[in-house]
């Protein structure tokens, strides 16, 4: 996979994820990508990037969490659900894993919304230079 087609695959996992919940989002990407550390190489490339917006209710979030879980399992992804819970902020936190280091988050809680994450890290052909 070139840098081009994770960076691709990477910000339509987020735009699908981000859909799952209507509303205003914020879009934070990081278009630009970075560099990773590909197989111990040192030469790789990943981007990042998330979306915000404000509270869903707690019937929507739970909705959301099932959507996203089933999106995950549906391409093969690792799937770690946290209750990162506080007095203040009741907070689930729904990770998916896949190849090559991609790793998708949806936090839904009482202070926001955000769907983040990296892309895969894939050889840079720049990096070699």
């Amino acid at each position: 996979m070139t840098p081009e087609e994770a960076r691709t695959e990477f910000f339509g996992l987020l735009d699908e994820i981000q859909a799952m919940a209507a509303g205003d989002w914020v879009n934070e990407d990081v278009p630009a990508g970075g560099y990773c550390n590909f197989q111990g190489t040192g030469n790789g490339k990943e981007f990042g990037g998330s979306r915000t917006r404000g509270p869903l209710s707690v019937t929507d979030r739970e909705v959301l969490r099932q959507k996203v879980e089933e999106f995950y399992k549906s391409r093969g992804y690792d799937v770690k659900v946290f209750d990162q819970s506080t007095a203040t902020n009741k907070l689930i936190i729904t990770n998916g894993f896949g190849p090559e280091g991609l790793v998708l988050q949806v936090y839904a809680g009482d202070l926001g919304t955000t769907v983040a994450g990296n892309s895969r890290c894939v050889p840079d052909p720049q990096g070699s230079k």
